[in-house]
Formats: C-alpha cells, structure tokens, sequence
C-alpha cells in the first residue's frame, strides 16, 4: 500500500469527512481525577470523591467509544484530569487502539505507570501531551500544590523517554513561572523536544477565577503574546478590517464546523469545552442526533446585545471567546476586561527584546 505522507493523510481525510458531516476528533475526559492539583487547572473544581463516583463505568466508555467509531471519527484524545489515573485505563485504551484510532494521551505525568510505559511502548499511541510548568522543585510544588510531585514527574519523564515514547511537552505560562521560561525552554529542548508555551488563562468550569489571577502582567504578557504569534507558524498575525465589514456571528473558531465533539466523564456529549450546555448523554443518545441539535445552536448563534466584542476590529487578535467569557463573567457575549486591553497592547506596541 501507498505509504501517505501524515499531513495529506490528515487533510484528506478532515476534508472527506466534513462533505459527509462527520466529526474527525473526539476529546474524551475519563475523568476529572488527577494526582496534582495545579492552581491555574480549569477542571481542577472536579478534582474530588464525589465527582469521581460518578464517572462512566469500563463497559460504558467502551459503549460510548463504539458509537464515537460508528460516527467516523479517527482522531481520539483521551484527557481529563489525568486519565492514565484510572484502573482501567489500558482496559480502554487497548480497545480503542482495536478500533484503528489515532490516538493522544494528555496526562500530567504523575500516574504514569511502570505497566502502562511497557504496554505503551508495544502499541505506542500518536502522541503523549504533558504539561511541565517548571524545572525547579519549590516553584513547580508550589503550582501542582502537591508535596513530593516534582520528583515523581520529573521520574516519569524519564520513564517515558526510556520508553522512546513519542511525547510532547507543554507549559502554561504564568505569573509564576514568567521567569523560569528560559529554564524550562532548555530542560525540554535538551531532550529533542520543541517548546510549547501557552499564554492564555480563564476561569475554571465552575466559575471561579481563581486561574484568572495567575494572569502575567499586560505590558510583559503583549510583548509575548506578539512575539509568539510572528514566530508560530500555525498562528498568523490576522489582517484588520473595519468594523462595519463585521458580522454578528458569535462563534468564529473551529467549534462550529462540528469537526470535533467533546465527551465529559459522565458520557455527556457538548461541541465546546467551556459550554457545555445543553448537552446530549451518550448512553442514551445517537453522535448523529446530538449534532443535528447541537450544530445549529453554534453555526446560527449570533450577538443578542450590544457587546463591544460584537463590533471589535481587533477582535481576532483577542484571547477572548463566548466559553471563556461564560465560565468568567456568566455571559458568554461578555468581554473579558484583561483579554480587551491585552489585545489592544498587542496591535498597537512593537515587539520589545528581551
């Protein structure tokens, strides 16, 4: 067979897939559990017992796992939390690796398991996503807030490695950790890997701000947010336009081409991560009828006030979106104040060295 290069693959099959209105992607949170509990972690809120009681049971994940193949898609990211926490996960993880999907693992590290490393390294997955937010012990116990975690993560790390596991290292950055970047962009680039930094924070799903107040200061955060988007292929500096050439659409990312569909623990299937109402329970429900209910909801949402989002003419440089401005202010055609003034600092200063 015809050995295609992965980006044709890739752009093929999304291309295939969206003229027959299925999803490519989904993104399957096991669970909200996870060994560290770092502050700026949105799903953290569900971090405890009673949340975990809830969650899918192995035979209903493998349920929900045969109707999201049934509906077409290829690409299967299984997050959370941390999903390598779960007993069962090779249970899982080896039933969907049965059904031919391209699979990614975002973990934190810290459950990685001995077991889970040697039977990863028989049927690797497409990737491994982790996230490292600092290299020195205090400062990265002082973000997981767990004691004795830096050590532990830093022994999976290597595991990991050892395993010749294809992995990926990220880093959200803060104010916390502003000065540590260097530090971090060495250790990860030291081991082959390319530096990912993200610099956009918001609220948790249940609202609290917490995550919002690790925010770096304005001034520094534009310089990085510009140096950032010249230097990220992916991320091309968008083109102006006046405001009267604007429409009132209220979505313009990807949620609304229904690409992908998002699962929760629980079998709830939602199209935006940050909205995740109304919702259809999977246990219950077709993929196929949840979209025809929930895409029209997205593509046809337009502003029903007189936001200042609405009419922005910067407003594709902006962090800002209905999600984050929902689980921020309660609104989802809210502005987020610090996502406003960031963006205006972005157009209007040039980038600064150092």
């Amino acid at each position: 067979m015809r050995e295609l290069q992965y980006k044709k693959f890739s752009l093929q099959t999304h291309k295939n897939n969206s003229q027959l209105k299925r999803p490519n992607v989904c993104q399957f949170e096991l669970t909200f559990r996870c060994g560290i509990h770092c502050k700026h972690c949105y799903t953290d809120c569900y971090n405890k017992p009673n949340y975990a009681q809830k969650e899918l049971k192995t035979k209903e994940v493998k349920f929900i796992l045969d109707k999201v193949y049934k509906a077409g898609a290829i690409w299967l990211c299984f997050t959370g939390g941390d999903p390598l926490i779960r007993n069962d996960f090779l249970d899982i993880y080896a039933y969907a690796k049965d059904k031919g999907f391209l699979i990614s693992i975002f973990t934190s590290a810290y459950s990685m398991s001995d077991e889970i490393a040697i039977y990863l390294k028989k049927r690797p997955p497409f990737v491994i996503e982790m996230t490292l937010n600092s290299v020195t012990k205090d400062l990265y116990e002082n973000m997981s807030q767990v004691k004795g975690s830096f050590d532990r993560v830093m022994q999976k790390i290597s595991l990991i490695s050892k395993a010749k596991l294809p992995l990926k290292i990220k880093t959200q950055v803060t104010k916390d950790n502003l000065s540590q970047l260097p530090m971090i962009k060495k250790f990860i680039e030291n081991r082959g890997l390319k530096f990912y930094p993200n610099y956009d924070l918001h609220a948790r799903l249940n609202g609290d701000l917490a995550p919002c107040n690790l925010r770096i200061p304005l001034q520094r955060d534009s310089n990085l947010n510009r140096k950032k988007k010249q230097l990220d292929n992916d991320c091309q500096l968008s083109v102006q336009v006046a405001p009267d050439t604007l429409n009132a659409n209220l979505f313009r990312c990807a949620v609304g081409g229904g690409d992908s569909i998002n699962l929760d623990p629980y079998g709830n299937m939602f199209l935006c991560n940050l909205i995740r109402r109304p919702y259809f329970n999977l246990l219950k429900a077709e993929i196929k009828d949840a979209f025809g209910s929930l895409l029209p909801l997205v593509r046809n949402a337009v502003f029903t006030t007189e936001s200042k989002c609405k009419s922005c003419n910067i407003r594709e440089e902006c962090f800002w979106c209905p999600g984050k401005a929902l689980v921020e202010t309660g609104d989802r055609e809210a502005p987020i104040e610090d996502f406003c003034r960031l963006a205006h600092l972005t157009v209007k200063e040039p980038v600064k060295e150092g």
